[in-house]
């Protein structure tokens, strides 16, 4: 799980909130510090707090700008070497991840979503399994770099977005597992909690 480091602002509350869900979740955390080229970054500072705060490794920690595209190919490097291929089975019932969403004035709610198993194609019915919401898919893509592609189905171990005339984004929480209503998982991915607010002080 790669964590994005602020070099001027170091460890803020969301940042200490995603590490505490990253290591509930089991996942093994590599820290990135960005933003090295604003005047105030400090990022040595910022990697000892790493350390000392959190309590993890750092001096491997790769130092980038992606505004500036500075070292950007030392977190692709990592990413090739340390993430292991996604696996699944794509006859199995659909389970799949939401990791974000966001509103379209046009599409409604696009949720982004890692499937775990299954697939899942347009004109499909899904249910969100915290909420109980149901939905019929309208389209489905894979992510890209510069822009998503439109595709016929989704599958175990892509990275993918839907929309379904989905309203509101109190219907597609981050961490809700999506499943078929023709062939429903009979339990969401683990790990799925209400996100709760965080805030992070230090004292001096």
């Amino acid at each position: 799980y790669y964590l994005l480091f602020d070099a001027s602002q170091g460890i803020e509350a969301q940042t200490l909130a995603n590490t505490y869900l990253a290591v509930d979740s089991g996942l093994e955390i590599v820290p990135v510090v960005n933003k090295i080229d604003l005047p105030s970054a400090d990022p040595d500072r910022v990697i000892q707090e790493i350390e000392d705060v959190i309590g993890i490794p750092a001096e491997d920690a790769p130092k980038i700008s992606a505004k500036a595209g500075i070292n950007i190919h030392a977190v692709l490097e990592k990413v090739v070497h340390d993430i292991p291929a996604p696996t699944g089975d794509i006859n199995a019932p659909l389970r799949a991840l939401i990791f974000d969403s966001y509103y379209d004035s046009y599409k409604g709610v696009i949720i982004y979503v890692r499937l775990k198993e299954g697939q899942i194609h347009p004109g499909d019915e899904f249910k969100l399994m915290a909420t109980g919401s149901v939905f019929n898919v309208v389209e489905c893509g894979l992510m890209h770099a510069t822009a998503p592609e439109k595709t016929d189905g989704l599958y175990a171990g892509e990275v993918g977005y839907i929309t379904g005339s989905i309203k509101t984004l109190a219907d597609a929480k981050v961490g809700d597992t999506v499943t078929l209503t023709s062939n429903p998982a009979e339990e969401p991915l683990p790990g799925y909690r209400e996100a709760q607010p965080m805030v992070f002080c230090g004292i001096y």
